[in-house]
C-alpha cells in the first residue's frame, strides 16, 4: 500500500478476502461445499469459545457454531518474492483495454490443496478473472512483471502491478482466533439465526 487512506485499505482487504473464499468454496475441500449453498458472514471476532464464535458484522452481532468438519485458515501478508515456480496459486484479475489481465490479488495456497479446489480459470460474477493454477514463471520486464501459470496443457500470462494485494493461505484451527481479527465465515444458516461455519477465514494482516 502507499497512500491510501485507512478506509481504502479495508474495503481492499476486505474484496481481497471474499475473492479467497469464493475460489475456494467451488472447490471440493472437505467442509467448504458449494459456493451456492452457503451462507457467508464477514466482520471482526468478538469472542470465541470452544464451538462458538460471536462475529460482530455489519448488521450487528452474530453467533457461529463451528464443529470438527469446520475448517479454519489463516491468511497471512507475502510478495511476489515468496511466489515460486511450483507453487499453487490464486489470482483475481481484472481484464486490461488490450486484452491482457492484471493481478488485483494473489493467494499462495498450500500444496496440499492442489488437486482438491477449482482450477483453471474462469470468469466470476463480478467481472474479474480468477485463475487457479501452477506457477511456472515469473519474469520483470518493461511492462512490469508477468507471472506464468500453467494447467493441463493451458498457459495464461497475468501482469503483477506493485498495487496487487499477495498473501499466503494455511490451515490453521480454532485456538489461532483472537478477538478483533478480521474472519469472513462460510456455513449453512440455522433456523435461531446461528450459522454453522463450514470455513473460517482469517486474516491475520488485518488491525482492528
Amino acid at each position: 500500500m502507499h497512500c491510501e487512506g485507512p478506509s481504502i485499505r479495508r474495503a481492499a482487504g476486505a474484496a481481497a478476502l471474499a475473492v479467497a473464499v469464493s475460489a475456494l468454496a467451488l472447490g471440493t475441500l472437505p467442509g467448504l461445499g458449494l459456493a451456492q449453498a452457503a451462507t457467508t458472514l464477514a466482520g471482526t471476532i468478538a469472542s470465541s469459545t470452544s464451538g462458538t464464535i460471536v462475529l460482530t458484522t455489519a448488521g450487528g452481532d452474530k453467533t457461529v457454531r463451528t464443529t470438527t468438519a469446520t475448517n479454519f485458515i489463516r491468511r497471512s501478508p507475502a510478495s511476489l518474492a515468496d511466489v515460486k515456480p511450483h507453487d499453487f496459486i490464486g489470482v483475481d484479475a481484472k481484464k486490461n483495454a488490450n486484452g491482457s489481465l492484471s493481478a488485483v490479488s494473489i493467494d499462495i495456497f498450500p500444496p496440499a490443496w492442489e488437486g482438491t479446489i477449482r482450477e483453471g480459470q474462469w470468469l466470476m460474477p463480478s467481472g474479474d478473472t480468477m485463475t487457479n493454477a501452477v506457477v511456472a514463471t515469473y519474469v520483470t520486464g518493461v511492462s512490469g512483471r508477468i507471472l506464468t501459470m500453467t494447467h493441463q496443457g493451458s498457459t495464461w500470462k497475468i501482469m503483477v502491478p506493485p498495487t496487487a494485494s499477495i498473501h499466503r493461505l494455511a490451515p490453521t484451527t480454532i485456538d489461532a482466533l483472537r478477538p478483533q481479527m478480521h474472519a469472513r465465515v462460510r456455513g449453512k444458516a440455522n433456523a435461531d439465526g446461528t450459522v454453522t461455519a463450514t470455513s473460517v477465514l482469517l486474516d491475520a494482516g488485518a488491525m482492528p
